[in-house]
């Protein structure tokens, strides 16, 4: 009873606020939050820098085609902390929800959520950036293989964003175009549901990292054996799609609590 009356209590005084206030704040720690993603991609690049180091160390004559995947790679590895920087900059100076229409409570909640779904980025940031060391290391050990090896690593990170863009939408979707803010009544549970969506895309971070360790491999081993490009890239593609099943997974929960929330109708 304590914490039911601690909880009321705590709501009631977050309903004191003006609207905009009140929006601002919780877009604070949205910014906030949004920028936890940034752990992937530094974690990613490291990597591949020191796997660069290392590929160089081991073979100087490659050390061209090496430093170049390693640039190359670290650069899409830091796609996901930019795509957050994006929104947390969004919701600091341009700020969409305060010109929509509904309850306070809702559209400050929906700032944490999208700054939530952004966190999603970690995986994709660690997992395109293993991919860019493996990418050096094939670089070093056939300089001659380095086109082929490169091509599957582009392809194999791009599909390694997939959750990162997954997050990107669900943020958008709560920033620009909630379907929560025009639902009349049962505000705690929309209110909710805005956040629980920013959760739910938690799921790619996993996703992320694990297309990215397939890309890593992808590209090794088409480093080592240029003519089975073919066959590898499509095993690895193969692998990628079963891997992205638990982003896609935290994408339809996100939807059905912004779209089809069944929880309202519970009461």
């Amino acid at each position: 009873m304590e914490y039911a009356d601690f909880f009321t209590k705590f709501i009631s005084w977050l309903l004191t606020f003006e609207k905009n206030e009140l929006i601002l704040a919780f877009s604070a720690i949205g910014a906030g939050f949004a920028m936890i993603a940034g752990i992937g991609p530094g974690v990613g690049q490291g990597y591949a820098a020191g796997i660069g180091a290392e590929a160089t160390g081991n073979n100087p004559k490659a050390s061209k085609q090496s430093t170049m995947v390693m640039l190359l790679g670290a650069g899409i590895a830091e796609t996901s902390g930019i795509l957050a920087l994006v929104i947390a900059l969004i919701l600091l100076f341009a700020n969409p929800l305060i010109a929509l229409q509904g309850d306070k409570l809702v559209l400050a909640s929906s700032a944490i959520g999208a700054g939530i779904a952004m966190i999603a980025g970690m995986g994709p940031g660690i997992g395109q950036g293993y991919a860019a060391g493996k990418g050096c290391l094939a670089a070093s050990i056939n300089p001659d293989g380095s086109k082929p090896s490169l091509l599957v690593m582009l392809l194999g990170t791009a599909v390694a964003q997939t959750s990162s863009i997954f997050s990107l939408v669900i943020a958008l979707i709560l920033m620009y175009a909630n379907p929560l803010a025009t639902t009349e009544g049962h505000y705690l549970i929309l209110s909710a549901s805005a956040i629980g969506a920013g959760f739910a895309m938690l799921a790619g971070i996993g996703p992320g990292m694990g297309q990215g360790y397939a890309a890593g491999k992808g590209t090794e081993a088409v480093g080592m054996r240029p003519r089975l490009q073919p066959q590898i890239m499509r095993t690895m593609i193969l692998g990628q799609a079963v891997a992205q099943t638990t982003g896609i997974y935290g994408l339809i929960i996100a939807l059905v609590l912004l779209y089809a929330n069944p929880l309202i109708n519970l009461l």
